[in-house]
């Protein structure tokens, strides 16, 4: 019995370790469960609650039947009272399936995100009892994807409105992206075209040539212009951007986008003849003036010359005096003279200010050797005024300051009565603080006056007070125009006003600075001496022009030998070789511009330097001379300093030789085929397609040279610099770098006009691409 009893308490104090170790084991999960973000429970099959934790509690168990869940079907969010919610859902699982939900808790602050997981429980008879339940937060995870969402709508809401054609290709070409727009640009839609190859779609040229060279050298290409076909088969002409898209250094993919531009060039084509219009209308009106200037610039050209050899003579007394009086007059009109016939330079805002230190007793002095002789006829009394704390010497632009008088003073003197007066002054009127003057001239006169209303017009082109067909006083209406544009490019304005008794006062102020008194201005002429004996051929078919040049560069000691037309030139050149050709520009029967082509052809005058000397003197033609060939331009009337100067910078002058043994040693640093270069090349398209690169460059820089060695006797400056151009861009890509090098050096030589030297760059260039053909051999055979 008493062994009974021992067993049997053995058994419960078994019973209650065991008991005590299962507490143990539900207390550590319930500790587990509860300690968690997890939402647990479990309902019967009648939907009543077996088990849950706190969470389900919290989030849960209080919910009111009547309140809403909302849940997540299909990528559309769903709403629910929260007893049909559960019922729905418990439903499905007593018919054997599990459920995974995505709902949407409301809280006070917001609302969280739950995934729930309902699974059936069965028993041991297979029959579902129970529904377990899991749930837990998803709030962070879905709020990203909700703004990954609505970003991918945000980009395709963009990428469908995009108007540019957007592509992307592999680097075989085939297409692997395209925009919506694919369709309004080309025709095409997007499935039509992916997996094609993008070489089908577009003009091929030697332009996407150079597009692939510089996509694989630099990475990308901007606003690269092509022609890409409509599936019509229509050209539409487009501006491309393409780049490659790298992961760290590794290439992925290429993308760009292209915009239709076909609009911009029909609106372009339309400028351009808008432009060209007027072009052939303004060269009308220059052809004017400039046949103008040529007629009154011919005879004064052969009266300053021999003004100028007469002030080399003997003067005494009055023939001095008035000499001087001559010799300045001439000056200033030649001088006032360029300024009124170039008018394009004025409406265009392109007349240069050309400043020199001018004393100013000397520049009232010189007006009245201009006006003072007219007065006296005419019976007006003509007075000066200089303010005597005026600066001795300023610094401004002479021929502009007595322009602007001279304008003001000729229209007094035509509307003053005899026995009238004309002051003329200068005075300061304000300085500033950077040390700057404001001077102030004016012309008062005694004549008939104007009102304060009209003097508002008179600033206007080709105004006249007077515009009646009986008009008492001459004038184009052109002067006090060209006066108020001088004052302003001098820094001031320009001004009438009505006096009190009788007659108007014009006035105007200009900027300038007061010089040292040790900045004088010398006089004194400037002997320029040739060191040897130029054989210099001079042609021109007015024989006073011909004599009087010849006698300038006899004294500064050339050899001359004369030419009346363009004609005789050519025949000269061709028997002897000259080391300068001055070359006057409008001859009967041929033009120096023609003459020069032909003297170009000749095999001892082929280089020689020939300068155009014509009286034209419009904005513009020395370059228009320049561009057709000749090496320099002087305008007439011919000052001897400037023509002597000029001879002697294309006889003596080395510069331009230092400059090429400059740029021969330069050369020599760099090599003929840059290996890192060709090597980052292969990186991208292999050594078969390098080889392909290199051959086709060869073939093209043989065309090339030899296109520049036939312009050589015609030189056509855009066709060179375009050839040039090109093949130091190609030469660039490739690493050929000595053809690079010497090319940009030969194009920039070109742009200075310096033709002479044209023919040895290109024999250089000709050595050079000899030298490339070894490397490139050398290198298919490595």
């Amino acid at each position: 019995m008493k062994g009974d009893t021992k067993l049997l308490n053995q058994k419960v104090v078994m019973l209650e370790r065991e008991l005590q170790e299962e507490r143990q084991k539900n207390a550590f999960s319930n500790a587990i469960l509860e300690s968690g973000n997890l939402i647990i429970w479990a309902v019967d099959s009648e939907f009543n609650l077996l088990s849950y934790n706190q969470n389900y509690f919290e989030y849960f168990l209080l919910l009111n039947d009547a309140e809403y869940i909302h849940y997540e079907l299909k990528g559309e969010l769903k709403s629910l009272k929260t007893k049909t919610f559960w019922s729905r859902q418990y439903n499905k699982v007593l018919k054997g399936k599990s459920v995974n939900v995505v709902i949407r808790m409301d809280i006070e602050d917001g609302f969280e995100w739950k995934e729930l997981f309902l699974n059936p429980v069965y028993g041991s008879s297979a029959q579902i009892h129970a529904i377990s339940g899991l749930a837990y937060d998803i709030t962070e995870k879905t709020e990203s994807r909700i703004k990954l969402v609505k970003s991918e709508e945000k980009f395709r809401n963009i990428f469908e409105s995009f108007q540019d054609l957007y592509f992307r290709t592999d680097f075989k070409g085939n297409i692997t992206m395209l925009s919506p727009s694919v369709k309004d640009i080309m025709g095409y839609k997007e499935s039509e075209l992916k997996s094609k190859n993008i070489t089908n779609f577009y003009i091929y040229n030697i332009k996407i040539k150079t597009l692939l060279k510089d996509l694989i050298n630099h990475g990308s290409v901007r606003n690269f212009e092509t022609g890409i076909v409509h599936k019509s088969g229509k050209v539409i002409p487009t501006i491309c951007n393409i780049r490659i898209i790298r992961d760290g250094k590794k290439p992925l993919y290429i993308e760009g986008t292209a915009r239709d531009i076909t609009e911009l060039k029909k609106t372009n084509e339309q400028l351009q003849y808008s432009k060209e219009l007027a072009e052939r209308s303004l060269k009308i009106k220059e052809r004017f003036l400039a046949n103008m200037s040529h007629e009154i610039k011919t005879p004064l050209n052969g009266i300053m010359g021999m003004i100028h050899l007469l002030d080399e003579s003997v003067l005494e007394g009055k023939q001095r005096k008035h000499f001087d009086s001559l010799k300045n007059s001439s000056e200033i009109l030649m001088n006032v003279l360029n300024d009124l016939l170039d008018m394009s330079k004025i409406e265009a805002g392109k007349m240069e200010l050309k400043n020199s230190i001018i004393k100013t007793d000397k520049l009232l002095s010189k007006l009245k050797t201009l006006y003072g002789h007219e007065a006296k006829r005419n019976g007006i009394n003509l007075q000066f005024n200089l303010e005597k704390k005026l600066p001795k010497n300023i610094l401004t632009d002479e021929v502009k300051i007595i322009q602007i008088y001279s304008n003001l003073i000729s229209n007094a003197l035509k509307f003053t009565p005899k026995k009238g007066t004309i002051t003329v002054s200068l005075n300061s009127f304000k300085k500033k603080k950077n040390g700057t003057l404001k001077l102030k001239g004016s012309v008062v006169d005694t004549g008939i006056g104007i009102s304060l209303n009209d003097s508002k017009l008179l600033f206007k082109s080709f105004t006249q007070l007077d515009g009646s067909t009986s008009k008492s006083f001459k004038g184009t209406g052109l002067g006090l125009f060209i006066s108020k544009k001088l004052a302003k490019m001098l820094g001031g304005k320009i001004g009438a006003l009505p006096n009190k008794d009788k007659g108007t006062t014009f006035w105007f102020t200009f900027e300038t600075i007061a010089t040292s008194p040790s900045a004088t201005l010398v006089e004194d002429k400037i002997k320029i001496e040739l060191k040897n004996k130029p054989r210099v051929l001079l042609v021109d078919d007015n024989n006073v022009n011909l004599q009087l040049a010849s006698e300038m560069l006899r004294r500064a000691g050339c050899v001359i030998q004369q030419a009346d037309s363009g004609e005789k030139a050519i025949e000269l050149a061709g028997k002897k070789n000259y080391q300068v050709i001055l070359m006057d520009i409008q001859m009967p029967k041929m033009d120096g511009v023609t003459a020069s082509k032909h003297i170009r052809k000749t095999e001892l005058n082929k280089n020689t330097p020939i300068i155009a000397m014509t009286a034209y003197s419009l904005k513009g033609d020395k370059n228009k001379y320049l561009n057709a060939g000749l090496d320099d331009y002087i305008s007439k009337p011919i000052v001897p300093e400037n023509l002597i100067r000029t001879i002697k910078k294309w006889t003596e002058d080395t510069e331009i030789e230092q400059h090429l043994e400059k740029k021969i040693k330069e050369l020599e640093k760099r090599q003929t085929l840059n290996q890192k270069t060709l090597s980052r090349l292969m990186d991208f398209g292999g050594k078969e397609m390098v080889s392909e690169a290199l051959e086709e460059f060869d073939n093209e820089c043989s065309i090339q040279l030899n296109w520049c060695k036939r312009l050589i006797s015609e030189p056509n400056n855009e066709e060179i610099l375009n050839i040039l151009h090109t093949l130091k861009g190609n030469a660039g890509t490739l690493g050929v770098e000595k053809m690079a090098f010497w090319s940009e050096f030969t194009e920039d030589e070109v742009k200075k006009k310096n033709y002479h030297i044209f023919e040895n760059n290109l024999k250089e260039l000709y050595n050079l691409h000899y030298d490339f053909k070894k490397a490139k051999e050398q290198f298919n055979n490595n």
